[in-house]
């Protein structure tokens, strides 16, 4: 299946290919395994493999998984697509559009999929393994009912698809969510919208400095896959980093952790390229702009660089920046927690210790996500505290009065004497 470009989707031609109407149930048999299927050649694609990011997605893919999730909906028999979904996927993040297209496709609907405008390797290695999974007729329905595109920006076709289809689920900037916000659109359009967030990684360092070599090169490399691999652009990616513990454990925790990864990232051999490094200085900038001063900057290598103070909660840092923030306890997180916060990786704590003790001030309602260090990027249906799937599916709702439940106990009785 090509993605329909620019000239051609602005056109419309390319809409008489297509059977953009709901014909799948909520979690539908013939979507799990058509998911299962694409699960099984991503995993089996000698290319895929080097993506950790395709990898995860066809873990998720997994028929098992897709049962396991299908459990918490109880409500699954009464519950099917609104229609068509349009989902604008961000420019500069792989395989979330892929992501987005599956909670589209679980929960009932039709999907057109705006596609990144950046290109990546791992997109164009999804695209050619799902054709081929979509190639068999008994997925025929799937290979019709579901279209990639990519679009110039503020493109009058997309509007007038966005105006059209049943709803909208859009991933990106502020800028780009207000923007979609504005569009016309059915009156029951149901819209989803994910904003700038903003992420943070907790450490304990007695417990890292108890590590053995062998799994501090692994936790880099989980780190690596949660920053450097999407270049910090993910909202879920950390750019503030907790330590925990007293100050000379903290330390000597710090100098072990930065040269792990910088070897990490000679074993990836990572290069930002010249508008990356050009972007990395400009945030820089920005937060000596914003504090007003100077700034406690360490570079613990040319790919690694730490600012060792607290900053304003807007400040951007991308590309390698991290703040650091030693405190004694997770109590203490909660203070440097920001408005925007979404995801809070960590190492050598109790998840469900640090969610208790972040319920201190307004913290409860800033963190959606406490996950390991390594889990940042793992997309699932319960995002920016909201169930997907649910929000892009509606429930029937079948009440059955008291008088007509006796009649009908009435009428069976009588047909069977």
């Amino acid at each position: 299946m090509p993605i329909i470009r620019d000239d051609r989707f602005e056109a419309g031609d390319w809409l008489k290919q297509f059977d953009l109407s709901s014909r799948h149930a909520f979690f539908d048999e013939r979507v799990v395994d058509f998911l299962h299927e694409l699960s099984r050649r991503l995993m089996k694609d000698n290319d895929a493999r080097h993506y950790p990011d395709l990898v995860t997605f066809a873990y998720f893919c997994r028929k098992a998984n897709l049962r396991t999730l299908s459990q918490q909906y109880r409500d699954a028999g009464y519950r099917s697509g609104w229609g068509t979904v349009a989902h604008i996927a961000p420019s500069n993040i792989p395989v979330n559009f892929a992501f987005s297209l599956v909670f589209g496709m679980l929960s009932g609907n039709s999907n057109i999929v705006r596609m990144p405008s950046k290109a990546f390797p791992q997109n164009d290695i999804f695209l050619r393994v799902f054709d081929g999974a979509a190639a068999s007729e008994t997925f025929r329905s799937i290979a019709v009912g579901n279209v990639f595109i990519q679009t110039v920006r503020g493109s009058a076709k997309l509007k007038e698809i966005v105006a059209a289809v049943d709803g909208l689920t859009v991933w990106g900037g502020d800028a780009t969510v207000a923007e979609f916000r504005s569009l016309p659109k059915k009156p029951r359009s149901v819209e989803l919208y994910f904003p700038d967030r903003t992420s943070s990684a907790a450490i304990d360092a007695s417990a890292y400095s108890a590590l053995e070599a062998e799994q501090k090169t692994k936790l880099a490399r989980d780190f690596f896959n949660d920053t450097y691999l999407v270049d910090q652009n993910a909202c879920s990616s950390p750019s503030l980093i907790f330590w925990l513990g007293e100050p000379a454990a903290i330390a000597k925790a710090k100098i072990d952790f930065w040269q792990h990864l910088d070897e990490e990232l000679h074993r990836q051999d990572f290069h930002l390229d010249t508008v990356a490094r050009l972007d990395k200085f400009l945030d820089l900038m920005d937060a000596i702009r914003t504090t007003g001063g100077t700034l406690a900057l360490k570079r613990y290598s040319p790919d690694i660089w730490c600012i060792g103070q607290p900053l304003p909660k807007e400040t951007r840092l991308r590309f390698g920046q991290f703040a650091e923030i030693e405190v004694q306890a997770p109590s203490d997180i909660a203070a440097f927690l920001r408005p925007q916060e979404q995801t809070l990786t960590y190492f050598g704590l109790q998840p469900q210790a640090l969610f208790l003790a972040l319920q201190s001030g307004s913290a409860n309602h800033a963190i959606d996500r406490i996950v390991p260090i390594g889990k940042a990027l793992d997309i699932n249906p319960f995002w920016d505290g909201k169930d997907i799937l649910s929000l892009l599916s509606r429930r029937v709702e079948i009440v059955e009065g008291r008088d007509n439940a006796a009649i009908s106990a009435m009428a069976l009785a009588n047909s069977k004497s």
